[in-house]
């Protein structure tokens, strides 16, 4: 796992096309360059995806409190991670596909987190 602690900050570099960075009550997503332009522009495209989805106030959506046009920072409320236990009796695939919308977030643990005591999307710029 890649998560680097600096001054009270996590700092997640897990994926592939964008860096998380966890300060307080906040994650912080910007675009990553490590693996090359198209995928910089992949995470410029997800920031900007969020920002558009989180819009339109769903509930299953972890809402976006900030961002910068063009994608290059998008600022969420921090959701606690699922628990083990909380992610076993957790079906993705029922939350994501409602009868009126689906939700664009992949069917993995970190996918998911939990806020003012519900379950949320947290990554569904893809």
């Amino acid at each position: 796992m890649s998560v680097m602690t600096i001054t009270g900050a996590e700092w997640n570099r897990q994926g592939i096309t964008r860096e998380v960075i966890l300060i307080g009550r906040y994650a912080i997503k910007v675009p990553r360059i490590v693996y090359g332009w198209r995928m910089f522009l992949c995470g410029l495209l997800a920031n900007m995806q969020e920002r558009e989805f989180a819009r339109a106030g769903w509930p299953e959506l972890c809402p976006v409190t900030f961002s910068i046009p063009g994608g290059w920072l998008v600022v969420m409320r921090r959701a606690r991670p699922l628990t083990p236990a909380e992610w076993s009796d957790f079906r993705p695939y029922d939350f994501c596909n409602l009868d009126d919308r689906v939700i664009p977030a992949e069917a993995k643990y970190d996918s998911f987190g939990v806020l003012d005591g519900s379950i949320v999307a947290v990554d569904y710029g893809n």
